[in-house]
């Protein structure tokens, strides 16, 4: 069974988005986004990339659990 990414899932809801309108606004289909926070699916680089720069925070941070921001980087 998969596990739930939960960070994705909270950084969705703290903007008060749909899957719908995270995913279009990401570039993604919804379905993607679904998968993608349920765990049945990884995405590619690129798109957790797309995901990482509108969420403004790293790719490590959603997808492998590091609390390091995209601002924590930049003011290193």
């Amino acid at each position: 069974m998969a596990k739930p990414n939960k960070v994705l899932i909270e950084l969705r809801r703290k903007r008060g988005e749909s899957q719908k309108t995270a995913a279009k606004n990401i570039g993604i289909t919804q379905s993607m986004l679904a998968m993608l926070e349920t765990g049945d699916r990884r995405g590619s680089d690129a798109t957790k990339m797309a995901i990482a720069n509108y969420y403004g925070v790293s790719v490590e941070h959603i997808f492998f659990g590091s609390n390091i921001t995209k601002r924590d980087k930049e003011d290193k």
